[in-house]
C-alpha cells in the first residue's frame, strides 16, 4: 500500500549516528538533532547538524560524521526539496573523493539510492543497493551490518506488491549478527509492514508477526517511524481510531501523518476535523505536484551523478591496487605501469564519449516521441468532454477546458434524461497523465451510474465506492454532481470536496454546500444531497480551483471575491448566457495572471435555465 511505502522513507532519517566514544559535546548536538528530525525547524535542524559535523570532522570520527551528513540530507530531501538533497549529495561524494574516504563512497551511494526511489526510479534504486552491498563487501567487511541496504531492498520490493520477497529479504537479515535491539525492532516492524503490502492484507499474518514485535520491546516504547507506522497499522486494522490519532500525530512525515489523521479522525465520527485534515494534506500534495516538472528534469542528472558515485568508487579502488604496485616495481616497469593506465583512460573516455552521444541520440528521439504521443493524449481526452452544446428551449450551457499541461486531470459532462439536465464538474488532484486517466475514469462511471436517471448522493457514493476500491496511487477527485428538473427548476446537487458554485440573477452569490470528502478517498463514505429551486433565466456557475487559485507575478491568488466582481459586471452588462460569461472570466483571469506560466487545470462551466 502506498501509505506503508511512504512511511518506510522517513527509516533513514530516523537512523542515529553512532554514539560511542562521542565526545559530550557532539552527543549533546546529536541528540538536538534527532528531536530536530520530528519537527518542521528546518532552520534550526541545518544549523545544529552543521555544528554538529564541525565537531565530528574535527576529532576524526569518520563514520559519525558521513552518518550525521546521511541524516541532514535525508531530512532536506523529506521536508524541504529534491533539488537541494541532490546538491548536497553531490557535495558529499566530492568530499570523500578529496578525502579518499570508502564509507563515505558508501553512504552517498545509498543516498543517490533514496534520491532515485523518491524520483520514482525504482530498478535504478535496486541496482545502486546492490552495488553498495558489494562494496561493502569488498572493502569495508569490518562494519557492523546497517539496516539501510534492506530498507531499500524491502522498499523496491513493496512497490511491486511483492509482499512474500519483502518477508523473505527481511528472514536473511535477521540471521545475521550485529544487530542492535533497535535494529530488531525496526527489521520485526518491516516484516509486519510487509504483510500491508500484498492485497487483501493478511491480518491473521500481521497480527503474528505484531505479537513477535512486542516480544522484543519494552513497555510499548516505540521509537522511530518505521515502528510508529506498524502500531497505526495495528491500530487501523484492530478499528482502534482514539489511539490512531495519537500515534499519528508522533509521525514526523507530514503526508503519511495527515492520512492516517484523516482515516482517525473518521472513524472517530469528528468529520469536520477530517474535511480539514483533508484540506491540508491536498494543499500539501499540490504543492509535491507542483514540483513535478522540476523533478523530471533532475531525473537525468540524477542518474548521471549516481553512475559517478559508482564510478568514483571503482576509481577509488583501482588507486588502491596501484599504489600497492608502485611498492613492489621499479624503473621501466614503473613506466609501462603508467602509460598503461594512461592508455586505458584514453580508451574508456573515447567510449564513454561515445556512449554519451548515444545516449543524448536516443534521448532525443524518445522525447520526440513522448512530445507527439502527449499532443494525441490532448486531442483523445479532449474527445473525451462535450465540446458540442445543444441549443434546447429549456436551457443553455457552454463550458471551457484548459490543461495545465498537454493533459490534465479536470473533467465535467451534461447530458438529457427525460426532463432533467444531468452535469458534473471534477478535479484529479495531480496533473499530468496519471491525472488524466483517473479523469476519464470518473467521467465513465458518471455516465454509467446517471444514466438510469438516479439522485446525485447515490452517483457520488457509486463513483466513490468504485474509485477507493483499488486506489494504490492514493489519488482522489473533487467532485459536484447536480440535476436540473427542467419543468419545475429543481436542482438536486451533491458536493465532494469541491468549489461553491456561484448562482447570478438579480446579484452574484455562492450557492450553499455542504462540503464532504471528495471521491476516492474512503469507501462507504455518507454523502448528502441537497436541493433548491431556481427562476427562470439564472445562471449558475461551477468552476476548478485553478480559477481561484490562480497565481499572478506577485504570487496572489486570483479568489473567491474576484469572481463575484466580474460576475455582477456581467450582471450590469447583461451579459449572462453561459458562452459570454465563460469569455468574460477567461479574459479577466488571463488579465490577472498576466506572462505567470499556468500552475493548474483550469475548467468552467455555466447552465442557464430558460423556462417560464
Amino acid at each position: 500500500m502506498k501509505q506503508f511505502l511512504i512511511t518506510l522513507l522517513l527509516l533513514i532519517v530516523g537512523m542515529p549516528v553512532r554514539m560511542s566514544a562521542l565526545s559530550e559535546h557532539a552527543q549533546t548536538l546529536l541528540q538536538r538533532q534527532k528531536k530536530l528530525l520530528h519537527t518542521d525547524s528546518v532552520e534550526t535542524f541545518m544549523k545544529v547538524t552543521e555544528r554538529l559535523k564541525t565537531v565530528l570532522q574535527e576529532t576524526g570520527e569518520e563514520e559519525a560524521f558521513y552518518d550525521a551528513w546521511n541524516n541532514q540530507i535525508t531530512y532536506m530531501l523529506d521536508n524541504v526539496s529534491t533539488s537541494q538533497a541532490l546538491k548536497m549529495a553531490d557535495e558529499m561524494r566530492d568530499y570523500a573523493e578529496a578525502h579518499k574516504s570508502r564509507y563515505g563512497f558508501y553512504i552517498v551511494t545509498f543516498l543517490n539510492a533514496h534520491i532515485a526511489k523518491e524520483l520514482g526510479m525504482d530498478d535504478r534504486a535496486e541496482e545502486l543497493v546492490q552495488q553498495a552491498i558489494d562494496y561493502r563487501k569488498h572493502n569495508l567487511p569490518n562494519i557492523k551490518p546497517l539496516l539501510q541496504p534492506y530498507f531499500f531492498l524491502s522498499r523496491v520490493y513493496g512497490e511491486r506488491k511483492q509482499g512474500d520477497k519483502m518477508v523473505r529479504v527481511i528472514d536473511k537479515a535477521l540471521k545475521l549478527s550485529g544487530w542492535s535491539k533497535e535494529d530488531m525492532i525496526t527489521l520485526w516492524s518491516l516484516k509486519c509492514n510487509a504483510v500491508i503490502c500484498q492485497e487483501p492484507i493478511d491480518t491473521a499474518r500481521f497480527m503474528t508477526y505484531h505479537k513477535q514485535l512486542h516480544a522484543i520491546m519494552n513497555n510499548g516504547d516505540y521509537k522511530g517511524n518505521v515502528v510508529i507506522s506498524t502500531e497505526c497499522y495495528h491500530a487501523q486494522l484492530t478499528h482502534d481510531y482514539a489511539r490512531l490519532l495519537e500515534l499519528a500525530e508522533r509521525l514526523t512525515d507530514k503526508d503519511v501523518r495527515l492520512k492516517f489523521k484523516i482515516t482517525a479522525y473518521d472513524g472517530l465520527g469528528r468529520n469536520q476535523e477530517a474535511i480539514d485534515s483533508f484540506k491540508v494534506y491536498k494543499e500539501w500534495t499540490d504543492q509535491q505536484f507542483n514540483a513535478e516538472t522540476r523533478k523530471m528534469a533532475e531525473m537525468s542528472a540524477l542518474e548521471l551523478e549516481a553512475a559517478r558515485a559508482g564510478n568514483e568508487a571503482e576509481t577509488l579502488r583501482l588507486y588502491q591496487q596501484r599504489m600497492m604496485l608502485i611498492a613492489i616495481v621499479c624503473g621501466l616497469l614503473l613506466i609501462a605501469v603508467f602509460l598503461a593506465i594512461y592508455l586505458r583512460r584514453r580508451l574508456l573516455q573515447m567510449k564513454a564519449l561515445k556512449q554519451a552521444y548515444d545516449q543524448l541520440e536516443e534521448v532525443t528521439t524518445q522525447k520526440e516521441r513522448i512530445e507527439s504521443e502527449l499532443r494525441i493524449a490532448h486531442n483523445i481526452q479532449m474527445s473525451m468532454v462535450p465540446m458540442v452544446f445543444p441549443e434546447h428551449d429549456a436551457f443553455d450551457v457552454f463550458a471551457s477546458m484548459t490543461p495545465a499541461k498537454e493533459v490534465g486531470g479536470d473533467l465535467y459532462d451534461f447530458f438529457v434524461h427525460g426532463d432533467r439536465l444531468f452535469f458534473c464538474i471534477g478535479d484529479v488532484s495531480g496533473k499530468g497523465v496519471p491525472a488524466a486517466l483517473l479523469m476519464a475514469e470518473t467521467k465513465s462511471l458518471f455516465r454509467a451510474y446517471a444514466s438510469d436517471g438516479s439522485m446525485p448522493d447515490h452517483i457520488v457514493s457509486q463513483i466513490n465506492n468504485s474509485l477507493s476500491l483499488n486506489n494504490g496511487s492514493q489519488m482522489f477527485v473533487t467532485f459536484f454532481v447536480g440535476t436540473l428538473d427542467l419543468t419545475s427548476g429543481l436542482l438536486r446537487y451533491c458536493n465532494a470536496g469541491h468549489e461553491d458554485p456561484v448562482i447570478v440573477k438579480e446579484e452574484a452569490r455562492f450557492l450553499p454546500v455542504n462540503r464532504i470528502l471528495p471521491i476516492g478517498v474512503i469507501a462507504n463514505t455518507s454523502y448528502q444531497m441537497q436541493e433548491v429551486v431556481i427562476e427562470p433565466h439564472t445562471t449558475i456557475f461551477f468552476y476548478t480551483d485553478g480559477l481561484t487559485e490562480a497565481l499572478n507575478a506577485e504570487e496572489k491568488m486570483f479568489g473567491e471575491e474576484r469572481i463575484l466582481n466580474e460576475m455582477n459586471r456581467a450582471i450590469q452588462a447583461r451579459e449572462l448566457s453561459p458562452r459570454p460569461l465563460i469569455e468574460r472570466m477567461t479574459g479577466a483571469v488571463h488579465n490577472f495572471v498576466g506572462n505567470t506560466e499556468q500552475s493548474d487545470d483550469l475548467t468552467m462551466l455555466a447552465i442557464n435555465y430558460l423556462r417560464q
